[in-house]
């Protein structure tokens, strides 16, 4: 209960991110790619040490590479569902372009948000508090900056301030359920739990590469955003230091 309760709170994290519209209008694209890279640092830490990790230790290589693989085939089958474009691919002066993008954008957070509740469910699922704790408070952190990221075009775009900050709020809503789901399947049996937490590693390694980087790369912004990966990182040894294992 405590592990679905807590991913509410980090699904609404997402909303969190795009309060800053309720007193400004625009945020520059360079502090968006920077935030996306953060996030990407922060996501990649949580899945190597909070995902992979523990689930090397418990089971086996094949088990850890198999769910990896698992994980990364049911986000390619989601990505073929509802494709979606990066920015640089979208005719900026066309507005049904642009609004496409937009919606694409927040469906596309939505579907991230799915593994990610999963991953703190299945976190919490293992028992260790430590471990569910230190997941949802990676992923809370970074659906911040995916928050203003999705809110940010809709707002600059004249969409009211109102509809974008709901939208914002409402794309965390896959967190909770996803992660009742997680937090029951890593309970079923201890022997499935390193292949399921390989599954949510391999689903999160899938949004770092394919979405986040891509995203935060279209504007000629790499060497800030490759800076908020590296800060990304040095938060999360920080805090892991500071919880203990």
């Amino acid at each position: 209960m405590q592990g679905i309760l807590v991913s509410i709170l980090v699904g609404l994290c997402t909303g969190v991110g795009a309060l800053p519209f309720l007193f400004i209008k625009k945020v520059p694209q360079a502090l968006k790619d920077g935030l996306l890279g953060f996030a990407s640092g922060i996501m990649v830490f949580a899945s190597s040490f909070n995902l992979i990790q523990p689930a090397l230790k418990d089971g086996n290589l094949l088990s850890v590479i198999g769910g990896i693989i698992i994980g990364t085939m049911i986000l390619t089958f989601i990505e073929h569902l509802i494709p979606h474009t990066h920015t640089k691919n979208y005719d900026e002066n066309d507005d049904s372009s642009v609004l496409k993008k937009n919606i694409l954008l927040a469906i596309a957070v939505a579907i991230h948000n799915v593994p990610e509740g999963f991953a703190i469910g299945v976190g919490y699922g293992t028992g260790n508090v430590s471990t569910g704790l230190s997941l949802a408070l990676a992923i809370g952190v970074q659906n911040i900056p995916e928050g203003l990221v999705v809110a940010a075009p809709l707002i600059e775009g004249g969409y009211p301030r109102g509809k974008a900050l709901l939208f914002s709020f409402l794309t965390g809503i896959g967190e909770p359920i996803a992660a009742a789901i997680g937090f029951f399947a890593a309970r079923l049996t201890d022997k499935l739990l390193p292949f399921i937490l390989s599954i949510a590693a391999g689903a999160m390694f899938y949004v770092v590469s394919h979405e986040l980087i891509p995203e935060s790369h279209c504007n000629n912004n790499e060497m800030l955003a490759t800076y908020g990966f590296i800060i990304g990182l040095i938060l999360m040894i920080i805090f892991r230091t500071v919880i203990g294992e």
